[in-house]
């Protein structure tokens, strides 16, 4: 079992969260781009995924492959 042991750094939570909320914006909210409704559930499931890793500063790749951008605690 894995731990939420903090393994992202600030400017890696930053682009996440800017990542995440463009998406979102992109997407269902908006009709910058043609859509449908498979590709808006992409797109916020994306979305949902990166805005979760930031708030949690928790990246479910970075335990598996032992990347950290966190630096030292």
């Amino acid at each position: 079992m894995f731990k939420l042991q903090r393994n992202m750094g600030t400017m890696d939570r930053v682009a996440r969260t800017l990542a995440g909320s463009t998406l979102l914006t992109i997407g269902p909210l908006t009709d910058l781009v043609p859509t449908d409704l498979m590709s808006n559930i992409i797109l916020s499931g994306m979305a949902t995924v990166a805005l979760l890793s930031a708030v949690f500063s928790y990246c479910f790749l970075y335990e598996v492959t032992g990347f950290d951008t966190c630096g030292k605690q």
